[in-house]
């Protein structure tokens, strides 16, 4: 594979629009004889896979090893390296510079409803710049650029929310605010146990409770309604849309923050493992 910076930036592209996560391992200093220029670049993906290349041999698999810990950490990092027998048992005497950079996509927020209260969401969400704001709605009207325009992406789909959703991973926010409690059903089934982070649905607690009495009678089982944040959002009081898009962001950027916090745990833990580094 070719390593001019085209190439590189293109797939780096690619892994962010794939929702991929992955460290950048950059040269950005060399002194003595090295066996690649200062720019060189490297992608290190969470297995230990990587693209690329800076230099190959015992000095690359150390760069790896050092990408590893990066994924569990909040920062940018850097490290030197002596390409020296001692060091790495390599005879090229020089000294190399390494910038990590870890790589995330945005989470992605799926606001099901392009009503008052979607309309309201999309652009506080998208103020934020936290979240690839995708709104969703089968209602050509309202799945418009003109009502969302800060938006990601304004999709418009068939009645049954199947046509152009985008795929939901463990980083997606599910928001159903929808025009009817048919649809939010439809999604609610549809989306349950789908593996989204967070998934939140609109409605008084008489509707709720009533709403998950016929899911469970619809087949859902009672412990899966515990994933739905019903009423969704946190409760700040006000009816206004926009008092209701806020209450709801909260909440979200509060399950986001959360997660992080545990993945980042979790990472450092596996990371300790193996690298052996505390």
């Amino acid at each position: 594979m070719r390593l001019d910076p085209e190439t590189i930036h293109r797939r780096i592209a690619t892994l962010l629009s794939q929702r991929r996560t992955f460290v950048i391992a950059t040269i950005v200093e060399t002194k003595g004889s090295v066996p690649q220029i200062a720019g060189s670049r490297m992608i290190i993906h969470a297995d230990a896979s990587f693209e690329f290349t800076i230099g190959g041999g015992s000095f690359e698999a150390e760069v790896i090893q050092d990408a590893l810990a990066v994924f569990a950490a909040d920062s940018s990092q850097s490290r030197e390296y002596r390409l020296t027998k001692p060091d790495l048992g390599m005879y090229c005497q020089g000294v190399v510079k390494i910038f990590f950079e870890k790589q995330t996509p945005r989470p992605q927020l799926l606001i099901f409803g392009g009503g008052h209260v979607g309309q309201a969401l999309s652009r506080v969400a998208s103020a934020t710049d936290l979240f690839s704001v995708i709104v969703v709605d089968d209602r050509q009207e309202y799945a418009n650029i003109k009502k969302h325009p800060d938006a990601d992406a304004v999709i418009l789909t068939d009645r049954e929310f199947t046509m152009n959703i985008p795929l939901v991973d463990d980083d997606t926010y599910i928001i159903i605010v929808t025009r009817c409690h048919a649809t939010d059903k439809l999604l609610v089934k549809k989306y349950i146990d789908a593996g989204g982070a967070y998934i939140g649905l609109i409605g008084s607690r008489p509707k709720i409770k009533q709403f998950a009495k016929e899911l469970e009678t619809e087949g859902v089982p009672a412990k899966s309604f515990e994933n739905i944040h019903a009423p969704i959002g946190i409760q700040i009081g006000g009816k206004d849309p926009a008092e209701i898009a806020i209450s709801i962001l909260a909440e979200v950027i509060q399950a986001k923050n959360a997660k992080r916090r545990s993945e980042s745990s979790k990472l450092k833990s596996v990371t300790i493992q193996a690298t052996g580094r505390d």
